[in-house]
């Protein structure tokens, strides 16, 4: 079955034989994948549109998962049921995921795996000020840099700024595509500071020239 590598990269955080629930499914592709491929025992594929849970629908008769891919028409968590063990939230942005995220008994997962297209800084900042312990994180290349931060509610003392804005477990590993992501920023800023003399942005500069450097 063929998916996206940024749907793979998610589903390489499912342990086997997880329960899962992929929150706003979309057409199921990952829901299908999971359970395809033998990674996930089962999986309930939620979504609160009914356009995009008919095609989930169509995809998982097709490929024969109908008894163990689930579809639910519902908002967010709010119909979770009580044997989900594993939470994937992907492909949305902040203030949707963080909605999602209050009004959920995150106690109630083992694990919430998460890619936001943007502000991932903001969504550390809520896993730290609520005390949650991130547990893994990756930067995937697929026609643009995605960030995945995984975490639970194990406690875990507040991150530092520094961890907030670029990752603990990112800044630890420091593998290949998470330097090439820091490069990229890089380059971005320079262009900006050719047209725009600015103090911040000369500091986010040296910042992330420091972490590149080691």
């Amino acid at each position: 079955m063929n998916i996206s590598k940024r749907l793979k990269s998610l589903a390489a955080f499912i342990e086997h034989d997880a329960i899962v629930y992929d929150v706003g499914c979309d057409h199921a592709l990952l829901s299908c994948f999971l359970v395809k491929e033998k990674i996930a025992k089962k999986v309930y594929a939620g979504d609160n549109k009914e356009g995009p849970l008919l095609k989930a629908k169509e995809n998982i008769e097709a490929y024969g998962l109908s008894e163990l891919v689930i579809p639910i028409l519902g908002e967010g968590l709010k119909k979770a049921p009580a044997d989900v063990d594993t939470v994937i939230i992907a492909g949305m942005g902040f203030n949707t995921t963080k909605t999602i995220l209050d009004d959920a008994d995150l106690s109630r997962f083992k694990k919430v795996i998460v890619q936001i297209n943007k502000d991932v800084d903001k969504l550390r900042q809520y896993i730290s000020d609520r005390g949650y312990t991130i547990i893994d994180e990756l930067v995937v290349a697929d026609g643009f840099y995605y960030e995945i931060v995984v975490f639970d509610n194990t406690p875990h003392p507040k991150y530092s700024a520094l961890e907030i804005k670029y990752g603990p477990i990112l800044l630890k590993k420091r593998d290949k595509v998470f330097i090439n992501y820091l490069k990229y920023k890089k380059n971005k800023l320079e262009v900006i500071l050719v047209r725009h003399e600015d103090e911040k942005l000369k500091a986010a500069l040296k910042e992330i020239e420091t972490i590149i450097s080691g």
